[in-house]
């Protein structure tokens, strides 16, 4: 249920910096650490798009890799492992930079 609001959200932003132009592509980016579904976001974007400038949108999905940060020694990195500690120190004390969400990368109008 958390995709249909990010998929109004999602949709909200992109009609709206289309202005009154048709939306003809959403380049979306995910995150590899993120909960959303690309199949739950095309599924919730064809009903709520309908009888918009954004009925007919293509949706391009792009997947991002995650990076952290060891709060031990300031490593930044790539997790690559199921359990995720720091590849200098062998820290646990780590911080998520990116990876865990949905952005709008860019949006193609007619």
């Amino acid at each position: 249920m958390h995709e249909l609001s990010l998929t109004q959200n999602i949709l909200n932003i992109a009609l709206k910096n289309a202005g009154a132009k048709k939306l003809l592509q959403v380049n979306l980016l995910i995150g590899e650490l993120s909960d959303e579904r690309e199949e739950s976001i095309r599924f919730y974007w064809d009903d709520l798009a309908k009888g918009t400038l954004a009925q007919g949108t293509k949706l391009h999905f792009q997947y991002v890799d995650a990076e952290m940060k060891c709060l031990e020694c300031d490593t930044v990195f790539h997790p690559k492992e199921e359990i995720i500690i720091c590849p200098a120190c062998q820290s646990h004390r780590l911080k998520l930079i990116s990876g865990d969400d949905v952005k709008i990368e860019s949006i193609d109008v007619e």
